[in-house]
């Protein structure tokens, strides 16, 4: 039995993706296991969702999904946080990538070594990519050759940019090409690139908005509305006796599956739009991490508010409720 549960644990630290999460976590300076920090976040999770749970008991809001959606959010917003650090970390060293290979190239130029051209580009000023060219640089003092220290690099950063720029600039090395005039090309490819992306970002702007507004504010207002008219009708129909206990009964079951079925409805729209959102800006379906949470929390707030907004009103206009 230890064996297998040894070799579960031992298959799980190999997956590409585990190992991935473990650097995000690492270069998070969240210096703890990541089974260790996935299982505390489920547990502040859960610590959050019953603290929600108490509260909402006390007030008499009996809407059990509240706990359900902190527990999510909290969640989310913890195990993700790691991935978002790494990601933005990412950027910054794909920003600065241009400059320092200009640099670079500009160093060889001038008849310096590739050492010399890389200590010229591992300084605080370039953030990220200036760490990880220390590293470079830490290989090749203990005596490993230019092309496995470099090599590092595209291991240790998960960037097809940076692994692009690392294998051609290793195959000129190894042709014996002339190696500043390839990285100055690099330089303006890789400037265009980063500029690309930008302007991905900034045209989807619109499309993004109108997501967010529609999936997150609109339609859980809308169904927040309907759910409290839904309350509404049975009260009057109740009170003026039209309806039988019975019937009334029936109501009721209807009633509260009609609000279960709506707020599951929400959590899915703001589920598919979170990841639509990530794949126009970013390209990547594993972004919508960043957008879901804060998309989940806001329409649940929205649909609850339409909730109690209508309620006043019906209130105020005699309804009983």
């Amino acid at each position: 039995m230890v064996n297998e549960k040894t070799s579960i644990f031992d298959g799980i630290s190999q997956n590409k993706n585990f190992k991935l999460y473990a650097k995000y976590l690492h270069d998070s300076g969240i210096k703890v296991p990541v089974l260790a920090w996935i299982g505390l976040s489920i547990l502040v999770s859960l610590g959050a969702a019953l603290a929600c749970f108490f509260l909402i008991s006390i007030i008499n809001f009996n809407e059990i999904i509240i706990p359900i959606i902190i527990f999510i959010v909290v969640a989310d917003m913890l195990i993700g946080m790691p991935y978002l650090k790494g990601l933005k970390r990412l950027e910054e060293i794909e920003r600065n990538l241009p400059d320092a290979l200009k640099q670079m190239a500009d160093t060889l130029k001038a008849g310096s070594t590739y050492e010399s051209a890389l200590r010229e580009v591992a300084v605080p000023e370039m953030g990220a990519l200036g760490q990880e060219m220390q590293n470079v640089l830490r290989k090749l003092e203990e005596g490993e050759n230019f092309e496995t220290a470099l090599s590092a690099l595209s291991e240790n950063v998960n960037s097809r940019l940076v692994k692009r720029v690392v294998t051609i600039i290793i195959d000129t090395v190894r042709a014996g090409a002339g190696l500043a005039e390839i990285l100055e090309d690099i330089s303006e490819d890789a400037r265009e690139m980063y500029r690309v992306n930008q302007d991905r970002r900034t045209r989807t702007m619109l499309q993004v908005l109108f997501m967010v507004t529609a999936g997150a504010i609109i339609a859980p207002f809308i169904f927040g509305i309907i759910s409290q008219i839904v309350v509404f009708l049975i009260t009057v129909a109740a009170s003026s006796g039209v309806a039988t206990q019975a019937q009334i009964i029936l109501a009721n079951q209807a009633k509260d599956a009609i609000s279960i079925l709506l707020q599951v409805y929400i959590a899915f729209e703001v589920l598919a739009s979170s990841v639509m959102m990530a794949l126009m800006r970013d390209g990547k379906a594993s972004k919508s991490i960043i957008y879901f949470p804060a998309l989940l929390l806001l329409a649940f707030v929205i649909f609850f508010a339409a909730r109690f907004a209508i309620g006043l009103m019906l209130n105020s206009l005699g309804g009983g409720i």
